[in-house]
């Protein structure tokens, strides 16, 4: 019965959010129905066997049979290819552990990144679902701009990012080292990360870069930056101010 108020309550109320339509709250809410129906229909399935005798017990045996092997036909199907054919090695528990197989320059970054000093980081911007916001997801520093559009989502608009997004672009884009440096002073950034998203998404200018900041970190295929603290120091004051 609760399971039902569940799957019914969003007929009738949901929280608006920027689509305008109810989709979010039935996510949330059926989640909670279908365990409760889980478990109810696990109940029931007991309590009709010793119930239903004779021929309709053995045709309730078959139709419960057939919907119980349709629905596992997925992780009977999947489970092999999931686990790569029970091939035990590469198996971890590091949710990061694909990284070093696909992007392995990218992981050894994260590493490093993890074990320094905090500070705000500057890497790529794009689309949810994405290699984007890769590096702040995987060593916690904060960032100027996630993914825009859970950001907009989640924040009721667009209010609130201003013109991060944009100013990312002239970060890594403009040819002019003092628009560069007012988005610097402006989010406090410490560490700008440059990496092959950050190339394929950005006409990057990395003279500028190499001539004005310290270069903290680089392998084959990632340069990390560090700002110096005088203008990350000068951001906050004027700030302040």
């Amino acid at each position: 019965f609760f399971g039902i108020a569940l799957s019914g309550f969003p007929e009738f109320f949901y929280l608006r959010d920027q689509f305008g339509w109810r989709m979010n709250t039935i996510f949330k809410f059926y989640f909670q129905a279908w365990i409760l129906w889980g478990i109810a229909a696990s109940f029931a399935s007991v309590v009709l066997f010793s119930l239903i005798r004779g021929v309709k017990g053995v045709l309730m045996r078959i139709g419960w049979s057939l919907v119980m092997i349709t629905g596992l036909a997925y992780p009977v199907v999947m489970l092999n290819d999931k686990t790569n054919g029970f091939a035990m090695e590469g198996w971890t528990l590091d949710g990061n552990a694909y990284i070093d197989q696909y992007n392995p320059n990218d992981y050894a970054a994260i590493q490093w990144l993890q074990s320094a000093p905090g500070g705000v980081i500057a890497e790529a911007v794009g689309g949810s679902y994405s290699d984007y916001a890769r590096i702040s997801t995987r060593t916690g520093l904060p960032t100027v701009i996630g993914w825009p559009g859970h950001e907009s989502q989640w924040r009721g608009g667009g209010d609130e990012m201003g013109s991060r997004v944009m100013d990312i672009q002239v970060l890594y884009e403009s040819q002019i080292w003092e628009e560069t440096a007012q988005v610097i002073r402006n989010y406090n950034i410490r560490y700008i990360y440059l990496g092959a998203l950050e190339r394929s998404t950005y006409n990057v200018m990395s003279e500028k870069f190499d001539s004005m900041l310290n270069v903290v970190y680089s392998n084959q295929g990632v340069t990390i930056y560090e700002v110096v603290s005088d203008l990350r120091t000068n951001a906050q004051t004027a700030g302040d101010e």
